[in-house]
């Protein structure tokens, strides 16, 4: 009778356990896991958008600091390299509104370039004969060349293309032409057809929106100490044009003078750019910009703002 009672025992055990072992999980249980993993997924979504958000602003960054460095690496030697010589009054150098016409300012008016001006001086540059000096039948002579800037809205590879964008210049002529053409001239103004300069050679860097250059101007008092001046040239601007013609720095076509002082020395120069990111540059055609203040906005949110002084040698 024992054994019996024992072994019912245990096999009711059994079918209890059986049972609370078939048993699943109940409705609260599942809305509770299923809250938790939503949550782990939402924290890990949230932590994806943030990283690649970060990425994509370093990205953004490192690309725009990248196309800054090309333009002052490329300016900064030039005008390091520059030439005016006194004693004369030939231009040396000459800034003034470019030739652009239509949407090569932009995709309309209030989205256009804001500082569009031509550029050209005479400079020592080291790239003259693509780099290959002394080479016969290359190297045609001569160590001065004219270098040329422009900043154009244009498609890069196709002529009249549907994909414009803002873009930088640089137009080298050789030493053999700027000695037959351009040297030794009262101004250089017109004699020698600007359109070269935006030919697809002449590339520099895209999604530049923004290039302004700035002049500082030493004059020696007569009683011996240094004064400056600081030029900022602007289409929008006070300063319009400026010309170095021989002994003479020209602002507006008026001589730029201080009393009781020498001539003007080309001292130092600012580079000011202004660097649009490639998701600003793809969105700019689409986002409606109706006022300066839209655009300011979308500048600040688009925008790399990048600077360089360039210290010139006395001469």
């Amino acid at each position: 009778m024992k054994f019996e009672t024992k072994k019912t025992t245990s096999l009711g055990l059994q079918k209890r356990i059986r049972r609370h072992s078939q048993k699943g999980f109940t409705l609260i249980e599942l809305l509770i896991s299923m809250t938790i993993t939503l949550v782990i997924v939402g924290l890990l979504m949230g932590m994806t958008k943030m990283a690649v958000g970060a990425w994509q602003t370093t990205h953004a960054k490192a690309r725009a600091s990248r196309l800054a460095q090309e333009v002052f690496d490329s300016v900064g030697k030039d005008l390091e390299g520059i030439v005016i010589r006194t004693g004369n009054n030939y231009e040396w150098l000459l800034i003034q509104d470019s030739e652009n016409t239509g949407t090569e300012n932009g995709p309309d008016g209030a989205k256009e370039i804001p500082n569009p001006i031509e550029i050209s001086f005479f400079s020592a540059v080291t790239d003259r004969y693509n780099g290959q000096i002394n080479v016969d039948g290359v190297d045609l002579g001569g160590d001065i060349s004219m270098v040329r800037y422009r900043l154009i809205h244009q498609d890069q590879i196709e002529a009249n293309g549907d994909k414009p964008v803002f873009s930088l210049y640089r137009e080298r002529i050789e030493p053999n032409i700027a000695f037959n053409e351009l040297l030794a001239q009262p101004t250089l103004d017109g004699i020698k057809s600007s359109a070269t300069i935006v030919d697809r050679e002449n590339f520099l860097a895209e999604n530049i929106f923004d290039f302004t250059l700035s002049f500082n101007f030493e004059f020696t008092l007569n009683t011996g100490a240094k004064e400056y001046r600081r030029v900022v040239v602007q289409s929008n601007g006070t300063s319009k044009k400026l010309s170095i013609k021989g002994n003479q720095v020209l602002v507006n076509d008026t001589v730029l003078t201080i009393p009781n002082a020498s001539s003007a020395r080309l001292a130092g120069a600012d580079i000011s750019i202004l660097v649009l990111s490639d998701s600003g540059m793809n969105s700019l055609d689409k986002k409606p910009i109706s006022s300066a203040e839209d655009l300011a906005k979308f500048l600040l949110k688009n925008g790399h703002h990048y600077s360089k002084s360039v210290i010139l040698p006395q001469p």
